[in-house]
């Protein structure tokens, strides 16, 4: 005879259910177990009134082969050898313990012998079975199931309870009504295996989609400031179909929904009505008609062509909405109590909202506590230190259709910053970061720096700009406050591999490498070679271009942008070397040639005047053109000289450097040789070509202009310009045959050897918008559309749409900056940390080429670093 102890379904069934038993029932009920219980104690001896100690003897578990004995003891927390008292809740607790893990139908704890004080235990369990495999079946897609799956997220092996299978039919539910499937419908089928003798289960997830139903209509009661069409445009994602929108589906979304009516009320809120509400809302799915007219009547012909039913009806959701406006308020007295650091008269001009005003929940947010350009109330005493600055603005009053406003300020003392601390940084080091901060320590906080700390942490390069995050923790005891900031690291190390067509019916390939975050220092360390030292922010480069037989240039640049690491000096320098050979028409005589060798060195620095966004370089630069019975040229067989000075001012505000949405970048720069013409006295009338150009003379000026507009959430207007000019000192004397412009294509770089500057415009022919002589003149105008697609930092991709125009000119007198050839086109960006910018752009050109009649048409254009700009 045993004693069993598997009360635990019944000890839950009566805790739940004490309070529903009437008494006199109850009290039968609680005598009948104490009478079984004693019953089964005179059996085996056990007092339930004097419970006694046992040792627990061996413990066998049946009905659970497939698991780990000594796993399941220890679950249950009763093991060989310890002392129990019998009877007590130990055996219940273990029950509990074994039923909490999940993966049993039944439990039970029998004692099947008494020897002495040592008692001996049998558990005896029923397993859930376990998943052997899952599949769909219904009218679901395999690309459609594979999106399920990851979903789910369960695995053969898994045990198979009712909530798992509840849980995967909400998901997959869950995933087909996000798609517009409002009436789907799962059924999970479990069926136990055979084939084997573990108990297991496989499941068939039965998916009836049903149609997919869109947004027909959305209509609307209680409105009579606001249209029905404004309302609707003001809900951001639920849209009700229409024939023309057909870019984007008109699904519905609860949690979309639900954020759209938020968008209603704040509409109205703007507009002065401040106790707009929805009174209610409703949706559902109605069955209608299919309407008539021209363009339904031609997709119902162009389907039956293809032996699709015409549909006579078609289910959609319908949107009821009602909403009450309620009466439109006014601004009237606004005051201010608390302030002491600036009167109230310099706070309400600050404020810009006047009495008589309509009342704007959203410009009064905006002006007190963030507007971007900084002309807040908050951002005033933020800049100055009143970290601890609180503005409370307070409806003192609401008469008729007026509100008082009382504006209860809390200023606090000023703050200084404690300490500026950096995390995340993994491969950059501290100093590299440190140093471009504007938070120091001990100077009164300034929310403008914190957010211009951030953006020179930006424009480094070497992070996620979108996960950049200042920690400001305050401390109002001493008022400090300690400032960390978050990063994410990125690569900062880029591989060129670039292939396309260079002319002459062969193909160019290009070799590059490019390291932002160099470590010169750790050069001849080891253990820093992974693959490259990294961390101290210089920059080196090289790059090597061949088409594998008569052409070949190799290039090398490395920046120091902190020279001896206490200011912001900029030290670059480089040199390159290009050379091309008349192979190509002789492959027996390499004797005709021409090479360009090119060396240069530059300081720049940050200027604090005007602001500290300005920047100033200056630099020498060597060119050596050698030329070798090249007959084409201006210069069949010589050397020509180029020494000039260089330099550049310009001024950088862009927020970030991938995908920027605010700012400007202005740029000039100029290179400038010596006069030798006005100087030397020598007639150059009379020379030959060779001579004229032994030493080059020439000065050459680049403007370039670029805005960035953040027209609504990521949506991004950039509009830029070009202008370029190279002049002369001597009229006496032709243009500088090098270093001209060439306009037309994707500017990336080709054969020619002669210093020109290609000019990208897409739309049309590399260089096929100026003369085979060059320009000495050339303007480029170009506004985009941008909007990402995702902004992950190991691959940022946005699309773009561009209008261009721009033209070239062979001197200064013929230049006509209004007749330009026009482009218009799209394009897409993929920006990947170890290969840069790279961009595919397809251009129409809606003007003849150079010299033509005939239009250029659609070209597609390949850019590598941003080579379009």
């Amino acid at each position: 005879m045993t004693l069993s102890l598997s009360m635990h379904r019944l000890e839950i069934f009566f805790s739940m259910n004490l309070k529903k038993i009437k008494p006199n029932i109850l009290f039968l009920f609680l005598l009948l177990v104490t009478s079984i219980l004693s019953a089964q104690t005179n059996i085996v001896d056990l007092d339930y009134y004097s419970p006694k100690e046992y040792e627990i003897g061996d413990i066998t578990i049946t009905g659970a082969d497939e698991l780990d004995e000594n796993s399941v003891i220890l679950l249950s927390g009763i093991s060989k050898g310890q002392k129990i008292y019998i009877p007590s809740d130990k055996f219940s607790n273990a029950i509990d313990k074994l039923w909490k893990q999940g993966i049993f139908d039944e439990v039970h704890i029998y004692i099947t012998k008494i020897e002495g004080r040592t008692v001996f235990l049998e558990y005896n369990l029923k397993t859930k079975p376990r998943l052997s495999y899952f599949k769909f079946s219904g009218d679901i897609s395999r690309s459609e199931a594979d999106k399920v799956k990851e979903k789910l997220n369960i695995a053969v092996g898994d045990v198979v309870t009712e909530n798992m299978k509840n849980t995967c039919k909400n998901l997959i539910n869950e995933f087909f009504v996000d798609k517009g499937y409002y009436m789907v419908k799962t059924e999970i089928i479990e069926e136990r295996d055979t084939t084997t003798n573990r108990k297991e289960s496989h499941l068939v997830f039965e998916v009836n989609k049903g149609k997919k139903i869109k947004i027909g209509q959305i209509n609307i009661e209680g409105n009579e400031f606001l249209s029905d069409s404004k309302i609707r445009r003001q809900m951001k994602n639920t849209k009700q179909r229409t024939w023309w929108r057909f870019w984007k589906s008109s699904r519905f979304q609860k949690n979309e929904y639900e954020q759209d009516l938020d968008l209603i009320i704040d509409k109205y809120n703007n507009e002065g009505y401040r106790d707009a509400r929805i009174v209610s809302d409703t949706f559902f799915v109605q069955n209608r008609p299919v309407k008539k007219g021209f363009f339904r009547s031609m997709g119902r012909g162009i389907a039956s062509i293809f032996g699709k039913k015409k549909k006579t009806s078609v289910d959609e959701m319908v949107i009821n909405l009602n909403l009450y406006e309620g009466k439109k308020f006014y601004f009237r007295n606004i005051t201010w109590v608390g302030n002491t650091k600036y009167s109230s008269d310099y706070l309400s001009k600050l404020l810009r909202i006047n009495k008589g005003d309509v009342y704007n929940k959203e410009l009064l947010e905006r002006n007190v506590n963030y507007d971007p350009t900084g002309k807040d109330i908050s951002s005033l005493y933020l800049d100055d230190g009143y970290l601890f600055f609180r503005v409370i603005p307070t409806e003192l009053n609401v008469e008729n259709d007026s509100i008082d406003i009382e504006m209860r300020i809390y200023e606090g003392k000023q703050a200084r910053i404690g300490t500026v601390s950096l995390s995340g940084n993994t491969n950059t080091n501290d100093y590299v970061v440190m140093r471009e901060l504007k938070t120091l320590p001990g100077e009164l906080f300034s929310r403008d720096d914190v957010i211009r700390s951030i953006r020179e942490i930006q424009q480094l390069g070497f992070f996620n700009a979108e996960k950049i995050n200042p920690k400001v923790e305050p401390n109002a005891e001493n008022g400090t406050v300690d400032i960390e900031y978050q990063v994410e690291e990125t690569s900062s190390s880029r591989i060129e591999l670039q292939g396309g067509w260079g002319g002459y019916g062969t193909a160019i390939f290009t070799v590059g490498l490019a390291l932002d975050n160099f470590a010169a220092s750790k050069v001849f360390n080891p253990k820093a070679w992974r693959p490259f030292p990294v961390g101290e922010g210089q920059k080196i480069s090289l790059r090597i271009n061949t088409n594998g037989s008569y052409y070949y240039s190799g290039s090398f640049g490395f920046t120091e942008p902190w020279l001896g690491g206490r200011k912001p000096r900029a030290l670059s320098f480089g040199a390159y070397y290009s050379y091309q050979d008349d192979s190509y028409y002789n492959t027996s005589n390499r004797d005709y040639y021409l090479g360009i060798f090119g060396a240069y060195v530059s300081l720049g620095q940050r200027l604090q005047w005007p602001d500290d966004y300005f920047t100033f370089s200056q630099g020498i630069r060597y060119k050596r053109y050698s030329v070798k019975n090249w007959t084409s040229f201006i210069m069949p067989t010589g050397t020509s000289n180029d020494i000039a000075y260089t330099l550049s001012i310009g001024r950088n505000s862009i927020d970030q450097l991938i995908y920027p949405r605010s700012g400007s970048e202005v740029s000039l720069d100029g290179a400038f040789t010596f006069p030798y013409s006005l100087v030397n006295g020598k007639d150059y009338s009379t020379m030959d070509n060779k001579e004229k150009y032994e030493w080059l003379e020439y000065y050459k000026l680049n403007l370039r202009l670029a805005w960035y507009f953040n027209i609504v959430d990521d949506l991004v207007l950039s509009a830029r310009s070009r202008f370029g000019f190279l002049g002369r000192y001597n009229s006496d004397l032709d243009y500088s045959p090098f270093d001209r412009f060439y306009l037309g294509g994707d500017g990336l770089t080709g054969y020619a050897l002669d210093g020109r500057e290609l000019v990208a415009l897409r739309g049309y022919g590399n260089s096929s918008l100026t003369g085979d002589n060059g320009a000495t003149v050339f303007d480029k105008f170009t506004i985009e559309l941008r909007y990402p697609i995702t902004l992950n930092p190991s691959a940022s991709v946005f699309a773009l749409a561009f209008m261009e125009g721009g033209n070239s000119w062979a001197d200064f007198k013929g230049f006509a900056p209004f007749t330009m050839y026009r482009s218009a086109g799209v394009g897409i960006r993929i920006y990947m940390a170890m290969f840069g910018m790279l961009g595919l752009d397809w251009g129409y050109g809606f003007d003849p080429e150079y010299g033509g009649t005939r239009r250029s048409g659609g070209q597609f254009h390949i850019s590598l670093q941003n080579s379009i700009d």
